[in-house]
């Protein structure tokens, strides 16, 4: 009877949930994967501006790779900080080049973003951005500057 209650003590302190957790915590406590390095920011509304109005939005998909020594919970608690940043950057300074109304300057865009990642993560955290794919809200050509040519008047 002693040899069955001892096996018995023994097995449910081997297969406790609270110790079997503690093992993979330590795991999980090391250093993340490649995958937990990055960053994918999407489904962003970006503004395209002329002359300090708002003339259509171009939802864009970016990646920030990020180097080694944050936490897989610091990524994520910092994450929406980079979102309202470059929404605010921005409306602040247009991210488009003046003459596409349906794209944003990728070199502009990536410097915004970079400038963004690095106040919310820290300066030394951040390796890289891109800008992976842009979409505009609304299909809108640019006027005709041609002499004669009929000029078309853009109204959001």
């Amino acid at each position: 009877m002693r040899r069955l209650l001892l096996l018995t003590v023994a097995f449910l302190m081997l297969s406790h949930p609270p110790l079997a957790f503690a093992a993979g915590e330590k795991k999980e406590g090391g250093a993340p994967s490649e995958a937990d390095l990055r960053i994918d920011l999407s489904g962003i509304g970006l503004p395209v501006m002329k002359d300090g109005r708002v003339v259509n939005f171009v939802f864009i998909r970016a990646r920030i790779q990020l180097n080694p020594g944050l936490t897989k919970a610091e990524i994520e608690t910092r994450e929406p900080f980079i979102r309202e940043g470059l929404v605010r950057s921005a409306y602040r300074t247009p991210l488009n080049s003046g003459t596409d109304y349906m794209a944003l300057d990728p070199k502009k865009f990536e410097a915004a973003l970079m400038r963004e990642a690095k106040t919310a993560l820290g300066a030394n955290k951040v390796r890289s951005v891109e800008l992976r794919d842009q979409k505009p809200q609304k299909r809108i050509y640019p006027p005709q500057s041609q002499t004669g040519a009929r000029r078309e008047v853009i109204n959001p």
